[in-house]
């Protein structure tokens, strides 16, 4: 990747994720916006959701138009999901995801994407 800042594809995949995943969207939504204008999209991946987690992420994505979905009505597994996800990474230069209990923070995936200037590939934990 080469020249103006990337367009990143970041994966959330989403189990029953209401209570929890609404900060973790605004948190991302408004660092990548900040550090990555233009150049960002957030895919919650609703992986057989039966709380309201479409609800939140569709309010969310009301606010910020970064923010979209895939809702996979039945539970197809984390990896499943992030399989739906990837299907959207020719859109993308870089793909990543983070779980939606917000335990990475926003510009922990940052740091990836600084390193991803000279690698192929790059993983963080």
């Amino acid at each position: 990747v080469t020249g103006a800042s990337p367009r990143i594809l970041l994966l959330i995949p989403a189990y029953n994720e209401a209570s929890r995943i609404g900060p973790v969207l605004e948190t991302y939504a408004l660092y990548f916006r900040e550090h990555h204008p233009d150049n960002f999209h957030l895919v919650v991946v609703l992986n057989g959701c039966t709380d309201d987690t479409l609800g939140v992420v569709e309010r969310a994505s009301g606010q910020h138009p970064e923010i979209s979905h895939v809702n996979i009505p039945e539970p197809i597994g984390k990896g499943g999901a992030l399989i739906e996800g990837l299907k959207l990474a020719p859109k993308a230069d870089l793909v990543g995801y983070v779980d939606a209990d917000g335990a990475t923070p926003p510009a922990a995936f940052d740091d990836l994407v600084t390193e991803c200037a000279g690698a192929d590939c790059v993983i963080g934990s």
